[in-house]
C-alpha cells in the first residue's frame, strides 16, 4: 500500500516513548512492503503520495509547553491536515493525550465538561506559549472532533486510554477503535531469577506527574531507588537517586527489585515501564491511572506481547 504517515515528531529522529512505538510500527510496515512517506513538524518536512491508499496520523497537535519547545507556534496547518484526511481513509493513532488536551499531561484527569478548569489559572506566559486565551476544553474544538470522528479507526494504547479519551470527546459519532498492546522486547525484559536486593524501584521522570508526593508520603523511610532525571525544579529528599541509567541496564535493576512503584497523579496512556517490570518479575505497586493495568491480561506472561506489530498492520490492511 501507499501510505502517508503524518506525525508531529518524526519517529525516525526522536527517541521519546511515543516515538519508540511509532518507529516500531513504521519499521514493521516497511518490512511488509508498504511504501510509506513521512511528513513531520520536527524536523520540518513533507513527503506525501499524491494518491495514497491510506494515511496514518500520529500525535498531530503535540503542543510544547516551554519557550524552547515553541509550543503552539509550530504545528501542521489546519489546511494541511484537512487535505491529508480528504485524500484517503485515515487511521489516527495517539501515544498520549496530546490530541485532546493542549496542556501538559492531562491535569483534569479527563473529568472535564465544556470548560477547562486549569486554563483560567495559568499565567500570561504559559497561555502565550500555547496561544490559547480561552477556557474551552481543547477536546471540544471542531478540529479535534474531526480528527477523531472522521477517522476510519482510532488507535489507543490501553483500555484506560480509550475510556478517558472518549469520555473527554463526549461524542456518539466515534468510529471503531483498536487497542495496541505494549511493544516490548521480551528477550531483554525477562525474569532472570536474580537476588532481589532492592525493596522498591521507580523508573521514569521524577516529578509530580509520576506521583512524587504520593511516593514521598508512602516511601520516605523505605528502601526506594529512583532511575531517571528529575523534572525541572524537583530535588529528591528521600530514597536513592541513581539518575540516568542506560536503557540496556534497566532490566538488571528491575530484576534486582522486589517491587516496582508507579503511582502517576494523572492518567498514563499505557505506562509501558510497568509491563517491562512485570516481565522482570517485580510485584507492581500501581494505581488506577496506569493504563497498562487496565488490560485484561497477565502482564508478566511474555506470550501476551507476541505479534503486536503484526496485529496492528493486519487491522490496517483490512481497511483498504
Amino acid at each position: 500500500m501507499r501510505i502517508n504517515l503524518v506525525s508531529f515528531l518524526d519517529p525516525r529522529v526522536y527517541q521519546g516513548g511515543g516515538e519508540m512505538i511509532s518507529r516500531r510500527l513504521l519499521e514493521e510496515g516497511l518490512v511488509r512492503g508498504h511504501d510509506i512517506r513521512v511528513s513531520s513538524v520536527r524536523p520540518d518536512g513533507v513527503e506525501l503520495h499524491d494518491s495514497p491508499h491510506l494515511s496514518l496520523l500520529i500525535d498531530i497537535f503535540n503542543f510544547g509547553h516551554t519557550l524552547t519547545s515553541l509550543g503552539a507556534w509550530r504545528g501542521f496547518s489546519q489546511r494541511f491536515i484537512d487535505d491529508v484526511t480528504r485524500q484517503s481513509p485515515f487511521v489516527h493513532l495517539t501515544n498520549a493525550y496530546v490530541d485532546v488536551c493542549n496542556l501538559p499531561y492531562l491535569p483534569c484527569s479527563g473529568n472535564c465538561a465544556e470548560f477547562c478548569p486549569i486554563k483560567p489559572t495559568l499565567g500570561a506566559l504559559d497561555r502565550l506559549i500555547i496561544r490559547d486565551w480561552g477556557k474551552t476544553c481543547f477536546a471540544r474544538l471542531q478540529s479535534v472532533k474531526n480528527l477523531y470522528e472522521n477517522a476510519a479507526l482510532n488507535v489507543y494504547l490501553s483500555p484506560l486510554h480509550r475510556h478517558v479519551t472518549e469520555t473527554l470527546l463526549g461524542s456518539e459519532k466515534l468510529p471503531p477503535s483498536f487497542i495496541l498492546k505494549p511493544l516490548i522486547e521480551t528477550s531483554r525484559f525477562s525474569n532472570l531469577e536474580m537476588e532481589r536486593d532492592i525493596e522498591y524501584l521507580f523508573v521514569g521522570v521524577v516529578g509530580e506527574a509520576k506521583g512524587l508526593e504520593v511516593m514521598r508520603e508512602r516511601f520516605r523511610d523505605k528502601d526506594i531507588h529512583f532511575i531517571g532525571r528529575c523534572a525541572p525544579g524537583v530535588e529528591l529528599d528521600f530514597g536513592k537517586h541513581l539518575g540516568h541509567v542506560p536503557y540496556a541496564d534497566v532490566p538488571t535493576y528491575m530484576n534486582r527489585a522486589k517491587n516496582f512503584v508507579f503511582l502517576p497523579r494523572w492518567p498514563e496512556p499505557q505506562g509501558r515501564v510497568v509491563a517491562e517490570a512485570a516481565l522482570c518479575g517485580c510485584n507492581i505497586v500501581g494505581n488506577e491511572n496506569v493504563g497498562a493495568l487496565s488490560f485484561d491480561m497477565n502482564l508478566a506472561d511474555p506470550q501476551n506481547y507476541v505479534g503486536v506489530e503484526d496485529g496492528f498492520w493486519q487491522t490496517l490492511e483490512r481497511l483498504v
